[in-house]
């Protein structure tokens, strides 16, 4: 079976709704499917209207999306020489259990760095499950001590709130 790789639009945001609930459900209960599909819908449709959000989709030639991944462009305060900086956070990838195994995650990664280098970002992050590290590392990234090795910069902190 074929799959095609795009950027997500305004018209698929029921159902990326729908796999964000499937990828989601499991650990999440308490909301109604028909409740969380109408909130998540409205949020995609600002997300994706922003341009401050990027999904990529999997989909096959005759079914409904199989998978997806969310990249936050993060702009940074401009400094001297360099007004135009941003970075992109990658968030909510997802492919769907059925649809694992075929190289859908890579063909959505590939994607999603092709189109981050197009925009001009200086470096993507994400926090991987356990599981999920291998994978990242086979698409080229390194952990943030490696990368800023030599650096002043400290690897990231974070405040729970």
């Amino acid at each position: 079976m074929e799959h095609i790789v795009r950027e997500a639009a305004q018209e698929d945001t029921a159902k990326l709704a729908r796999l964000r609930w499937e990828f989601r459900v499991e650990d999440q209960p308490g909301h109604s499917r028909s409740e969380f599909v109408h909130d998540c819908q409205a949020w995609l449709r600002e997300a994706l209207g922003s341009r401050r959000w990027l999904v990529v989709v999997a989909e096959s030639e005759t079914g409904p999306l199989c998978g997806c991944m969310y990249l936050q462009c993060i702009d940074q305060v401009p400094v001297p020489g360099e007004i135009q900086r941003a970075w992109g956070y990658i968030t909510n990838s997802y492919v769907a259990s059925d649809q694992r195994g075929l190289g859908l995650g890579r063909k959505l990664i590939d994607r999603l760095i092709d189109v981050a280098r197009g925009r001009g970002l200086e470096f993507l992050i994400v926090w991987p499950s356990e599981e999920a590290v291998s994978f990242y590392q086979r698409a080229g990234f390194r952990p943030v001590s490696k990368v800023h090795a030599g650096d002043d910069d400290e690897p990231p902190l974070e405040l729970v709130l």
